[in-house]
C-alpha cells in the first residue's frame, strides 16, 4: 500500500492558487514579499519556461514548487492533491530539482554522483540501503540520456562546465521523476553546450512525456524550446502563454525596462529578441 495519496493520471502536475511567499527580515521583523498572489497551472507533458529580470522571483517559484520553501498564503496541488499531503521523500520521487549552483564538496565520480539520485527510492525504514541492480541500471540509462556514460569514472571536479551540467541533470533523471524543475540549466555555458542541453531536455520531454519547468535568462532559447512561457516582474505574473503571446515588445520593455526588437526566427518562425544598437 502506498504511503502517499493516490492521484488520477489526468490531473495537472501542479496547480498554484493565490500563492504568496516572503522572507522575514530579522532586523525589522517585516516580511519581504517575493511571490505575490501567484496562480497558475502547469500542464502535463509541457515545457514551461519562467522568465523575468533578476529578483523577480523565478528561483523562489521553483523552490516553492519543490516545497523547499513554504508559502505564507495560498494553496498548491500536486497531481490534484494538496502539496502538504505528500511526504517530502515522495515529492522527491515524483519531482526532481536541479538548482542553479550545485556545490560538490567531495570528489565523487560521475557514476557515484548519478547513483545518489536513487536515494529517494530507497526504503529508509530499514536503515541505510545499498543500491541494487535496478538502481545501477536506471543511473546508467540516465547517464546515456545525458551523454555522460563514457565519463562515469571521471571525477565531477575534473569536468568542463557543460559536462558537469549534463551529469547533474543525469542525477535528477535517475530519480525517475514525472516533473523536472531546472533553475537556469544553460547558465555560464557556451553556445554549443547551451544548444546541447536545450535539445536533450526537449528530446526527453517528447520521448517520455516528462513535464519540465525551467528558469532562464535567455529569452531566445526559451522561445524556441518551450511550449509556454511565464513572465514575472517583482513576484507577480505579467503574462503567461505561448511564446508568441509572451515574447512581445510591449511586455518585455515594461518588464526589463529597455527597448527590444522582436521578429521571427528564420527557421522556426517563433519570436526572436534582439537589442537595438
Amino acid at each position: 500500500m502506498s504511503e502517499y495519496p493516490e492521484t488520477p493520471t489526468w490531473q495537472p502536475p501542479f496547480v498554484m492558487d493565490a500563492v504568496t511567499f516572503g522572507f522575514d527580515r530579522k532586523e525589522t521583523a517585516v516580511q519581504t514579499p517575493v511571490l505575490k498572489n501567484v496562480s497558475l497551472t502547469i500542464e502535463s507533458g509541457e515545457v514551461l519556461g519562467i522568465l523575468g529580470p533578476n529578483g523577480s522571483g523565478k528561483s523562489t517559484l521553483l523552490k516553492v514548487l519543490m516545497r523547499i520553501l513554504i508559502p505564507q498564503q495560498g494553496r498548491i496541488e500536486l497531481f490534484g492533491q494538496s502539496h502538504v499531503a505528500f511526504p517530502q521523500a515522495e515529492i522527491s520521487r515524483r519531482v526532481a530539482f536541479v538548482p542553479q549552483e550545485t556545490q560538490q564538496a567531495f570528489p565523487f565520480t560521475i557514476s557515484e554522483m548519478v547513483l545518489m539520485g536513487r536515494y529517494p527510492h530507497h526504503n529508509r525504514t530499514w536503515g541505510l540501503g545499498w543500491e541494487g541492480s535496478r538502481d545501477r541500471a536506471v543511473a546508467m540509462q540516465a547517464m546515456r540520456d545525458m551523454d555522460v556514460a563514457h565519463l562515469g569514472v571521471r571525477l565531477i571536479t575534473n569536468l568542463s562546465g557543460g559536462e558537469r551540467q549534463r551529469a547533474v541533470i543525469a542525477r535528477a533523471l535517475a530519480q525517475e521523476p514525472e516533473i523536472l524543475l531546472l533553475d537556469e540549466p544553460t547558465a555560464f555555458l557556451d553556445l554549443h553546450h547551451q544548444l546541447e542541453i536545450a535539445r536533450i531536455i526537449r528530446r526527453l520531454n517528447r520521448e517520455r512525456g516528462l513535464t519540465v519547468v525551467l528558469v532562464s535568462h535567455d529569452l531566445n532559447l526559451a522561445s524556441q524550446y518551450c511550449d509556454r512561457l511565464l513572465l514575472l516582474r517583482e513576484g507577480e505574473i505579467v503574462v503567461m502563454g505561448s511564446p508568441e503571446e509572451v515574447i512581445a515588445g510591449e511586455s518585455l520593455e515594461r518588464v526589463y525596462g529597455c527597448p527590444v526588437l522582436v521578429d521571427r526566427h528564420p527557421q522556426s518562425g517563433r519570436p526572436r529578441v534582439t537589442l537595438p544598437v
